[in-house]
């Protein structure tokens, strides 16, 4: 009798570790699943482009040439942020800078008068004007997104899946952005009228 009554209790104590172990993993699923849907959610938010200096002024025969930062934001780490490509092309309707290249420049693509230099995730498009001129730029950047490497390739495919194909390339919305290039001295009162 002792050791049926000594079987029971074992059993019992044998279905709560059981019945602890399956709350315990449908606690541990749950947690799981709204960090995935938490971290698609990041990662389905559009890159954005800025351009803090949208209007800017260079002096032809300035020694330097005109920099205008790049800063793309919704990038999370560093891998995209080394993978960010730039573009920069001259705006429809804008007047062609001196030798600007046929289909723009990118952070890949210059030349020693017109390039994007990189750096750390941001950019600087380096210009040397030899002409004045109200010049208009369309910008944007991309990315193929880099996913967290810490997960596992199960859960880095359900991950995928939440995201969706479309999200893991992204190309931001198109900035438009002027320079203005002007002579020191003897300028025509046109050249010094503003229209964006």
């Amino acid at each position: 009798m002792v050791y049926f009554v000594m079987y029971i209790v074992l059993i019992s104590e044998l279905l709560i570790v059981i019945t602890e172990r399956d709350d315990l993993q449908e606690v541990e699923n749950q947690i799981r699943d709204k960090m995935l849907v938490t971290i698609a959610k990041i990662y389905q938010k559009p890159i954005v482009l800025n351009i803090p200096e949208v209007y800017s002024t260079y002096s032809l025969g300035s020694k330097e040439p005109k920099r205008v930062v790049l800063m793309p934001v919704g990038l999370y780490s560093d891998k995209e942020k080394q993978a960010v490509s730039f573009h920069i092309d001259v705006a429809p309707k804008s007047p062609r800078p001196d030798n600007w290249p046929a289909g723009g420049i990118s952070s890949e693509k210059g030349t020693d008068q017109y390039k994007i230099q990189k750096s750390n995730g941001t950019a600087v498009f380096i210009a040397k004007f030899k002409k004045a001129g109200k010049f208009k730029f369309n910008a944007y950047c991309q990315v193929d997104r880099v996913l967290p490497e810490y997960l596992p390739p199960r859960l880095m495919k359900i991950l995928k899946e939440k995201i969706g194909k479309a999200n893991l390339h992204q190309k931001s919305q198109t900035v438009l952005f002027r320079i203005d290039a002007k002579r020191i001295g003897g300028l025509k009162k046109r050249e010094f009228e503003i229209s964006f």
